[in-house]
């Protein structure tokens, strides 16, 4: 079951705001403000099934492997 990017997911990852912790020339910064993942979950839906327990968000994913890459 697909996921959303809900309040509850907070007890699977480091609760942390990115203005405290990014300086506002970062690289990430621009990544994020360029990034437009509105349309992934859509195109990933189909290989979700309709039952089981929800998935960590699928933006949130790509999103942290980026930030790991970067």
């Amino acid at each position: 079951m697909m996921g959303r990017l809900k309040g509850d997911q907070g007890q699977l990852f480091y609760e942390f705001h990115l203005s405290d912790v990014v300086p506002e020339d970062h690289l990430v910064r621009k990544i994020d403000t360029a990034l437009d993942l509105s349309w992934l979950r859509s195109e990933l839906a189909p290989h979700y099934s309709s039952m089981g327990r929800p998935s960590i968000d699928p933006e949130l994913m790509i999103r942290m492997l980026i930030v790991g890459y970067v």
